[in-house]
């Protein structure tokens, strides 16, 4: 509405909004404790971990304050935590093809596994995006690459693109020992899993006419 923010400095000296839900007036200190065991958005279990512990000094707030809290592995968690990486598998796959569009997909919980749209222009270019993928995210374990026909926000024709134009002992990327993600229960003391990558594009320089759905 144009006027200035109302504001107030806490005993800190720091300057919050005055109309603020919460402000907490707290040190993080040089000490590390344990974090966890908590549900990570896989709804799995977590590693524990060391982080720095903070020391709370005041909690200020307004009347009738609201408390905003994530449930883990639901949409939200699923947004703030894995949506940030489809830029970065975006940004990685541009580098080596003409990339359209990333989905983390809801069963990969939003951070295992990816959808990721290319234009291939060379016979390479699936398995080029492959690699890049997982150099943008080395946490995901699985990546399905598809052609601009194919919606990637929709699983199922996701699983028709790969049953109908993949074929898996040539369209299939498997790599050993890569480092992965501790939200993934299978991977070895020493944090290292198998990921794999499927190129369900169109066979490339094949008519498109039999791959392509009429309905």
């Amino acid at each position: 509405n144009g006027n200035a923010m109302q504001v107030i400095t806490l005993e800190n000296g720091v300057t919050v909004p005055a109309d603020a839900e919460y402000a907490m007036c707290a040190t993080i200190t040089s000490e590390d404790d344990d974090e966890g065991p908590y549900i990570d958005i896989t709804g799995t279990i977590d590693d524990v971990r060391k982080q720095p512990v903070i020391e709370v000094h005041s909690i200020h707030h307004r009347n009738n304050p609201i408390f905003h809290a994530i449930l883990p592995a639901l949409g939200e968690h699923h947004a703030l935590m894995g949506l940030p990486r489809a830029p970065t598998i975006f940004s990685s796959v541009s580098k080596v093809c003409d990339c359209r569009d990333v989905v983390m997909t809801s069963g990969g919980s939003g951070w295992l596994a990816a959808v990721v749209q290319i234009v291939p222009q060379s016979p390479d270019d699936a398995k080029a995006a492959i690699m890049a993928a997982f150099s943008g995210h080395p946490s995901m374990k699985s990546v399905t690459i598809v052609d601009t026909d194919i919606n990637p926000t929709d699983p199922v024709r996701v699983e028709w693109a790969l049953m109908t134009r993949w074929q898996p002992d040539k369209d299939t990327v498997i790599l050993s020992n890569q480092r992965g993600s501790s939200l993934d229960p299978t991977r070895t003391e020493d944090g290292l899993t198998s990921k794999i990558g499927y190129d369900a594009t169109i066979p490339f320089g094949s008519d498109k006419k039999p791959y392509t759905s009429v309905l």
